[in-house]
């Protein structure tokens, strides 16, 4: 499939961007309202270390324009660690429910909502079948769920990985190093996120195009990614490197809208370059059914004898 045709898929498609928009913020005040009942102790911890000049700093940090990032950041990065302390040692119980929420509630809730949209990928492109996502959602919910559960927490330890590099590199106090330190940690984030989303790649569309279970359907997920390893490379690298460029370019607060781009942008990725990848046949539009690179044609000679 050529950029052109991931072009007009992607367009084609375009209503289900505003769905999962919807849905994501359908998911935050749901969050958000799960984590009301805490506000009272989280004011009085936050307030106690925050002030109107930290919160200034905060809001200019950025490489395009403003304060030099690297410093900010690690006076917010010693605050935030000395908040989750202070949380955890005065607070366990409130410091563990938010750690569920934050960190298993609230990803498993997003990823239902990347897998809803890769089951209505698959019907636009194997049947040309326009889906509704509240039908695809309440349908796919019982295979969504191992799906959310298992890539929350194949996701983690990458995303820890990639706040200890930043804690690490926060830590170096060389003045030419803090000018280039925003650079560096781009780089370095951009291969562990890539890596990341490489393996997961392919892991819904299988699920959802084979009908296999959470645990075949990652394996088949990463077979049929490495066919195509490298489009799959270079759309991961670019599409991390280009969004933590922006986000540390612009400022903290441009995550509201990259984050949600970058998870659309992936979510319809994946299902056309799985189609890609296993030699599948698409639609393009309702009158137009075109067909990708054979398996056959895409493995290489020394495959050749495990070819049926």
């Amino acid at each position: 499939m050529n950029f052109k045709n991931y072009l007009k898929i992607s367009f084609a498609n375009f209503d289900k961007t505003w769905k999962l928009v919807f849905y994501r913020v359908i998911v935050w005040l749901f969050v958000i309202a799960l984590i009301a009942p805490c506000y009272n102790i989280l004011k009085e911890l936050i307030l106690s270390v925050w002030n109107d000049d930290l919160f200034i700093n905060f809001a200019s940090a950025g490489m395009f324009y403003g304060k030099n990032v690297a410093p900010v950041f690690a006076v917010i990065f010693v605050i935030i660690l000395s908040l989750v302390e202070t949380l955890f040692v005065s607070y366990t119980a409130v410091g563990v429910y938010l750690a569920i929420i934050l960190f298993l509630i609230k990803p498993m809730l997003m990823a239902i909502g990347r897998y809803v949209v890769n089951e209505m990928m698959y019907g636009f492109m194997s049947s040309y079948t326009k889906m509704g996502f509240a039908s695809t959602f309440v349908k796919t919910l019982k295979k969504s769920i191992g799906y959310a559960f298992f890539r929350t927490l194949f996701c983690l330890p990458f995303n820890f990985l990639t706040l200890f590099v930043f804690y690490l590199l926060l830590t170096i106090s060389n003045e030419a190093f803090i000018i280039v330190m925003p650079i560096v940690f781009i780089v370095c984030a951009t291969f562990i996120l890539a890596l990341k989303l490489i393996l997961i790649l392919g892991w819904a569309p299988a699920m959802i195009v084979y009908g296999e279970n959470v645990y075949k359907g990652f394996g088949i997920g990463i077979k049929a990614t490495f066919r195509g390893f490298g489009r799959s490379t270079i759309f991961a690298l670019c599409i991390y490197f280009f969004s933590l460029l922006l986000a540390f370019g612009f400022g903290i607060f441009s995550l509201i809208i990259i984050v949600p781009t970058v998870s659309i942008t992936a979510s319809i990725f994946e299902t056309m370059n799985f189609f890609d990848c296993q030699g599948m046949r698409y639609y393009l539009d309702k009158d137009t059914i075109l067909s990708s690179k054979k398996l056959e044609e895409q493995d290489t000679i020394t495959k050749a004898k495990f070819l049926l």
